[in-house]
């Protein structure tokens, strides 16, 4: 149970979504030395089929995300990366392991190099293991990987007004999000202060929309807050000379849905219909669909539409975040 007056946070979804549509700009703030690597006109390929053979048994409880991805290097050469992203609260004196365990595991199965990076999203400020070491008569084996802790990045949203990195965006919400656990209004205010920011400074219309979703997931808000939010950001929209069509997210367009699943999550408490909350859930797994993918089929659309009960629409909207393609995702359900 969390703590009164917690605020939920879904943390994982939105940074494997981010990692995925911001790959370069995410190494770019994280890992500058890995990413002036890497030729970027070659578009990286997500290797997760290839990460499921090696993953080792799940362990209920632990929050992370792991990414595989094959890039090209400038000098010619084909390199993996791991990417590993530890969220959960508590520390895990197993993660320096783990790593290990994955950087082996990879280069065992594939006969490949790989470069492993580490991403700390948690929030102790102490807590920073970048090595895995063992020694015992005379047998040494030391493994060292990067790391990027989260909460060291100073004012990662100046870095987004300065560069239009978005990935710093996405480290600032993440950031926002551990500052106001404990505080929706004071979520709500850093929410709507990081928006109107990406507006000012917004990048393409695809790129806009999709960081938009991200930071809303990250810094979630309760039912009344999200309602004030919504009203604030209209209020904004409505004053704020200095956007363009190209870079002005209609409150009508972009919070559609999410003014759908609100009324769904209402029918459903205030008139006991479990079809309200059944709805809200289809619309979260449809937003994550588009998100990754783009526009959804009418197949897929219709096999969500179809869907009911707790327990398979949340696997369908697991399913959502970590499918590789949408016929992967069809074939899962």
């Amino acid at each position: 149970m969390p703590e009164p007056g917690t605020v939920a946070s879904t943390f994982d979804a939105p940074w494997k979504l981010g990692v995925e549509l911001f790959l370069e700009p995410a190494l770019e703030f994280c890992f500058p030395a890995v990413h002036k690597l890497i030729d970027w006109r070659e578009p990286p390929v997500f290797m997760d089929t290839e990460l499921h053979q090696i993953a080792p048994m799940h362990v209920e409880g632990l929050r992370y995300v792991d990414k595989l991805v094959r890039v090209n290097l400038l000098d010619g050469r084909e390199e993996w990366l791991f990417i590993h992203i530890e969220i959960q609260a508590q520390r895990d004196p197993a993660f320096p392991e783990r790593m290990w365990v994955y950087h082996y595991r990879i280069w065992d199965r594939f006969r490949r190099r790989v470069i492993s990076l580490a991403v700390l999203a948690d929030e102790h400020a102490q807590w920073r293991p970048n090595s895995h070491h063992t020694e015992l008569a005379g047998c040494i084996e030391h493994f060292e990987f990067p790391v990027f802790k989260v909460i060291d990045c100073r004012a990662p949203e100046e870095v987004y007004t300065q560069l239009g990195n978005p990935f710093a965006l996405l480290v600032a919400a993440h950031q926002a999000a551990l500052a106001t656990r404990h505080d929706a209004e004071s979520r709500c205010r850093e929410r709507l202060r990081l928006v109107k920011r990406l507006y000012r400074h917004g990048l393409d219309r695809q790129q806009t929309v999709a960081l938009f979703r991200l930071i809303t997931w990250l810094t979630k808000l309760p039912d009344d807050w999200e309602l004030q939010f919504r009203e604030s950001l209209a209020r904004f929209e409505a004053t704020e000379k200095p956007m363009t069509i190209e870079t002005l997210l209609s409150p009508i367009e972009l919070l559609a849905r999410e003014e759908g699943r609100q009324e769904g999550r209402q029918e459903g408490r205030q008139e006991g219909r479990q079809e309200g909350l059944d709805q809200a859930r289809r619309l979260d797994v449809l937003d994550a669909l588009e998100a990754r993918f783009g526009s959804c089929p009418d197949p897929v659309a219709e096999r969500v539409g179809s869907l009911s009960g707790e327990p398979a629409l949340r696997r369908a909207h697991r399913l959502a975040v970590t499918a590789r393609t949408l016929q992967d995702f069809l074939g899962s359900l």
